[in-house]
């Protein structure tokens, strides 16, 4: 039987992220939940997230202190 492989989630700059990525968010330690990227400014301070779950995108700014994670 093989063993099931734990996602492994890693901190990554908000300009390096690609629309389409999948990510986790959280902010002050307490999460926020999964989602994919549709959007970022050029200059990475901004992010638009379709939550898993959600119809809409929602917007982030740096400023807000989200942790943004990728699966690695």
């Amino acid at each position: 039987m093989k063993p099931t492989s734990v996602p492994r989630w890693r901190r990554v700059s908000w300009n390096a992220l690609p629309v389409g990525q999948p990510v986790r968010l959280s902010q002050d330690g307490h999460p926020i939940g999964f989602g994919t990227v549709d959007g970022t400014t050029p200059d990475g301070s901004i992010i638009w997230v379709v939550l898993d779950g959600c119809p809409e995108r929602r917007m982030f700014h740096r400023e807000d202190y989200v942790r943004v994670e990728i699966n690695a």
